[in-house]
Order: C-alpha cells, then structure tokens, then sequence
C-alpha cells in the first residue's frame, strides 16, 4: 500500500506522515529529505548550487540511506548522519535549486522509488508524489493552510531547536518557495487530479492524522 501527503512547506504533511505511518504500522519515507540532502552535499563541496549539471553530479555521486527510529527517521549521507544538518534554514532557503533543476529531480525521483520499492507498503511525502514520483498510489492527499499559519509553526519548530528566527523573514521564504514549487516545469506542486484536500490551518496534528487515517481505514 502506498500512501501519497503532498502539500507546501508548514502544512503539516511531514509530521501527518510520520504519524500516520506509526498508526498504520508501515514505513515512512521522507523524499523531501533527499533534495535537503544534495543541497547540503552540494554546500559543503563548494559545488555550485544554480550549475545544474555541478548539482546532478553531486546527487549522482551521493550515497544516501534511510533509517526509521523513534523520534522519525536517521538521514545518513555518504555515511553521515544529516538528520538535523538537513532542516537547518539555511537549507531551507537553498534547497529550490535541487528541486527546480530537471536534471537534479530525474535522479532523485528515481532514488526515491527505489527507497520506496524497498520499503513496501509506506506513507510519502512531498510536493509531487501523488502526481509524479507515486501517480498509482492507493491514496493520495493534499494538505494546504494559510501562509502565515504555516510560518508561525517554522518559527516554533526553528526556535524550539535553538536556531535563531525571524517570523517576517519565514513568512516572506515561505512565500518565495510556494511560487518556486508551483511554477517550476518539472514536478509542480499541484493537487493531484484524485487527491483529498485537507485544510490544516486550524486543525491540530492530532486532527489531520485521524482524518487521513479514517479515509484509508474506510476503504
């Protein structure tokens, strides 16, 4: 069973993923962490992150494994654990130019569904699963909320780590990166054509989870 969570950054889709494959007793896979990861790879190598053909060498060369713990999932790459290195915001800011290079996707799109050939049944999450890495999936779900919604929960998961963050300037990346992953040609963010849309502005993690998991026990 494959179950597809699409939606923009701060609508919940990563924790509502995680949870929900801890409900269902099947695997996560996190597919939004192997753009985090070439990002990364690419700014520790001084690699040029808007040289497409630089940062598709770089996701080619990279070794990257998930593991599922407690907490969520253990990202190594290249035999380092960048769990944490990989949500920083300076990540964040700069993971657009993995993700709106063609070239960069067409690799890690197909990492992707190795990982997820070897997982089995999984709940994924992204911006373009349900419409382009996983178009059969069994379900598929999109969730969306108000911007600066999604924002202030950046700033409580960036401070509540230690990071220093400002809410104007989340708000303003948050909105940058919407207009970048819609716009892009390759894998948009889009609602799939047989998505079920959730609205997660006033709904509480604990919500969204029992709402997907009652539409797929329900099937």
């Amino acid at each position: 069973m494959i179950i597809t969570i699409d939606g923009p950054a701060g609508s919940g889709k990563s924790t509502a993923a995680r949870r929900l494959a801890l409900a269902l007793g099947i695997a996560y896979l996190d597919t939004g962490a192997t753009y985090r990861a070439v990002t990364l790879r690419g700014m520790q190598n001084d690699v040029p992150l808007h040289d497409e053909q630089a940062l598709t060498e770089c996701a080619r060369a990279m070794r990257l494994q998930m593991t599922p713990c407690p907490d969520g999932l253990i990202v190594e790459m290249d035999g380092q654990d960048v769990s944490k290195a990989i949500r920083t915001e300076t990540v964040s800011r700069q993971v657009r130019h993995a993700a709106n290079a063609p070239a960069v996707r067409e690799v890690l799109v197909a990492l992707q569904r190795t990982l997820g050939q070897s997982l089995g049944s999984f709940v994924t999450e992204g911006r373009d699963q349900g419409s382009a890495v996983f178009p059969d999936a069994d379900f598929k779900f999109y969730l969306d909320a108000d911007p600066a919604q999604r924002a202030q929960r950046r700033f409580v998961e960036l401070t509540a780590r230690g990071e220093a963050a400002e809410l104007t300037d989340i708000l303003e990346a948050i909105l940058a990166r919407d207009a970048s992953d819609t716009g892009r040609e390759v894998g948009p963010l889009q609602v799939p054509d047989d998505a079920i849309v959730i609205d997660t502005t006033i709904l509480s993690i604990d919500d969204v989870v029992e709402t997907i998991q009652r539409h797929v026990e329900a099937a």
